[in-house]
């Protein structure tokens, strides 16, 4: 829990400290991709139970439970890596967290899946804190903007778009995880980057239909960013992180270290770039904490008679 808030708060500074914000997106999510496919891999093998795993897998399963949700991730990634670099680290992190709200109804529509009362008010307190953070500056100069670190069409609309399709494509996943297939994790996760590194492969492949520029892309973002493995290896590692908290601590556990990676966030920018907190960030930031602490801590309760049936 503690490595996955250290992840979750710090990721956007790996960024941007890493990145350039000119820097090619597609290749870098690409590589990202690519290395949580290795990493994923490694897990499964680790968890001692990949003979098991493989032995029962087909190509025919791959692709119906992949393939749709990692086109799904692969354009959201893109749309994250967008949002990165156009806004502060704490706003993406406060924005990002309105795919709480998207999953909750993607996940109903897919899974059938129910939202407790109190659920429901966590979810409208996050929507609130997403479009009070999505309006304009009260002074909409240039140099405010700058200062603030707001830009709508860069930052915000690609942070909420992000979010959107992270709700869809988590609503799928959880239906072939938790449905008669009940695919392991590390494998599924290994699955959907390997599909995403496909996409975004064709992607690349498409616009000039020469491998050499495909490869020379990748070499220039490498030449262009030689820290970018920092930023590469810190998010696919998260991935493994989320992972083995939710194994082995609990979905609701997982909810208090998003919240220490926000606040982490927020301190962690004051100390490195010295950046003030607004006002707007100073009442967006314990509403989005209590918000999240109010939906992890109110599950739906099924009563013994639907337990029965």
């Amino acid at each position: 829990m503690l490595l996955l808030a250290c992840q979750f708060g710090l990721q956007p500074l790996f960024t941007k400290e890493n990145v350039a914000p000119d820097a090619d997106k597609v290749p870098l999510v690409l590589l990202c991709e690519a290395l949580k496919t290795v990493l994923a891999l490694v897990a499964l093998f680790v968890e001692g139970n990949a003979m098991s795993v493989l032995s029962k897998w087909s190509l025919k399963d791959c692709v119906i439970s992949g393939a749709v949700p990692a086109a799904i991730y692969a354009v959201q990634n893109v749309f994250i890596q967008i949002g990165y670099q156009h806004t502060t680290g704490l706003m993406f992190n406060l924005l990002n967290q309105t795919k709480i709200i998207f999953t909750a109804i993607c996940v109903y529509l897919v899974v059938g899946k129910r939202q407790s009362k109190m659920q429901i008010v966590a979810l409208i307190m996050v929507l609130v804190v997403g479009v009070t953070l999505s309006l304009p500056p009260s002074d909409s100069t240039q140099e405010t903007t700058k200062e603030t670190g707001f830009d709508l069409w860069y930052g915000i609309v690609p942070t909420l778009v992000a979010s959107l399709l992270s709700g869809i494509a988590s609503a799928w996943s959880q239906r072939v995880m938790q449905g008669k297939a009940r695919r392991s994790a590390s494998l599924f996760s290994a699955e959907l980057s390997f599909f995403s590194s496909m996409f975004l492969l064709m992607k690349m492949f498409s616009v000039t239909g020469n491998m050499n520029d495909v490869t020379e892309r990748i070499q220039t973002l490498l030449d262009q960013n030689p820290n970018v493995w920092i930023h590469l290896c810190t998010n696919a590692i998260g991935g493994i992180f989320v992972g083995q908290v939710i194994k082995y601590a609990g979905g609701v556990r997982k909810s208090f270290s998003v919240i220490a990676g926000i606040i982490l966030t927020g301190g962690a920018e004051w100390f490195m770039y010295n950046t003030p907190f607004s006002s707007r960030m100073i009442l967006c930031l314990p509403m989005a904490i209590l918000s999240m602490y109010i939906y992890a801590t109110n599950p739906v309760v099924v009563s013994k008679n639907l337990k029965r049936k």
